[in-house]
């Protein structure tokens, strides 16, 4: 499955979903920031400051359901100046969103999102400055925190700090990535489809009763630009503490197998590195948010074994999971080393039962 299929299933999700809501919510913003230069030979064509804004469609999850309730499904169209456009062209993206509320007056919330990204430049003989982005379509991340501020029961006003990613995941070289923290101010305006129909109150199984968690993924690397296209490969088993209403901790361990090693390693093509310089190991913790079969995943540790360990002592990972079955799941990730991407890893997970766990969704 590529890359561009997968998200625009999860955005057409996302749509189908939103759509089947009472409330619903339009809105806009503008923000002000900067691209950040997380690389030397990005300071030869980051020359301005960046320019945001965005349009979005907000809906509330179902508050019958007693993980994720009150949760905000967002679908969001951004436009981003990153501070060059004659270098670094404009950026389009649409992702779904999540906003978790951080407070019991739902005005704080917490906004998790990834999609899809096109990016008018790239990195051409003609542009071979911009060694950030080497192909047009790329995965979107974005991570940030939201205030609103109610003016009357149907506009507010938000303010926001966001923080935007978008790479190809190394799958086409170069592909540094960009960075693009902004303050956003803008407005939300809701209304009422029709009375919201009261959901019975009942007894609801705990999906997510699992305590371990085995994955197993793929993925597809180009190091330096035409370069040969190595795979990689990754095994992971996950241990995951007691779990509240809204989200768990863990903690991990991966077995990475990346073939890429000897391209990162080696100047020359035709040397050859040993075979054990391409095995990986590492330990992680994570923090995950279910919402119903779906699982959020945001993970970050450092390596016990890397043959690259000066460049990649620390690596971080959002990832993303949806259980077809109580136990199986398919599990697409974006794995990093300090925000610049290393891998798009698709596999599936596979969740170790345990005794099932009755929640009653009026004590939430």
């Amino acid at each position: 499955m590529s890359v561009r299929r997968l998200f625009v299933g999860l955005i057409i999700f996302c749509i189908s979903a939103t759509a089947l809501a009472q409330t619903r919510s339009l809105s806009a913003a503008f923000g002000y920031g900067f691209t950040s230069p997380h690389h030397p030979d990005m300071w030869n064509y980051i020359t301005g400051h960046a320019h945001q804004c965005h349009i979005q469609y907000l809906t509330p999850r179902d508050t019958s359901n007693h993980r994720g309730g009150h949760t905000l499904k967002v679908i969001d169209l951004c436009f981003i100046n990153p501070g060059n456009p004659d270098t670094m062209g404009y950026s389009i993206g649409l992702s779904p969103q999540f906003h978790f509320p951080l407070n019991k007056k739902r005005r704080s919330f917490f906004v998790l999102g990834c999609g899809l990204e096109y990016n008018t430049k790239t990195y051409t003989e003609e542009n071979c400055s911009f060694n950030a982005i080497g192909s047009h379509l790329n995965a979107l991340i974005v991570l940030g925190y939201k205030h609103v501020f109610e003016l009357t029961p149907s506009w507010k006003l938000k303010t926001e700090f966001l923080f935007t990613h978008f790479s190809n995941g190394a799958t086409k070289a170069p592909n540094l990535g960009l960075n693009v923290p902004t303050l956003n101010l803008g407005f939300d305006y809701s209304w009422n489809m029709s009375d919201e129909k009261k959901s019975k109150k009942k007894l609801q199984p705990d999906i997510q009763s699992g305590r371990w968690q085995f994955v197993g993924t793929g993925s597809w690397k180009q190091v330096k630009h035409e370069g040969k296209i190595s795979p990689a490969f990754c095994i992971s088993g996950e241990k995951f503490f007691p779990q509240t209403k809204k989200s768990s901790f863990g903690f991990g361990s991966d077995l990475i197998l990346d073939y890429s090693m000897n391209n990162r390693l080696t100047e020359f093509s035709d040397t050859i590195v040993p075979f054990s310089n391409n095995i990986k190991i590492a330990l992680k913790a994570m923090w995950t948010v279910p919402i119903g079969r779906l699982q959020i995943h945001l993970q970050a540790g450092s390596y016990l074994k890397n043959s690259n360990f000066k460049k990649e002592f620390a690596f971080e990972r959002l990832a993303l999971r949806y259980f077809i079955t109580d136990h199986f799941g398919l599990n697409v990730a974006l794995r990093a080393h300090f925000a610049k991407a290393d891998a798009i890893e698709f596999g599936a997970v596979y969740r170790i039962p345990s005794k099932p766990v009755i929640f009653h969704p009026s004590i939430f």
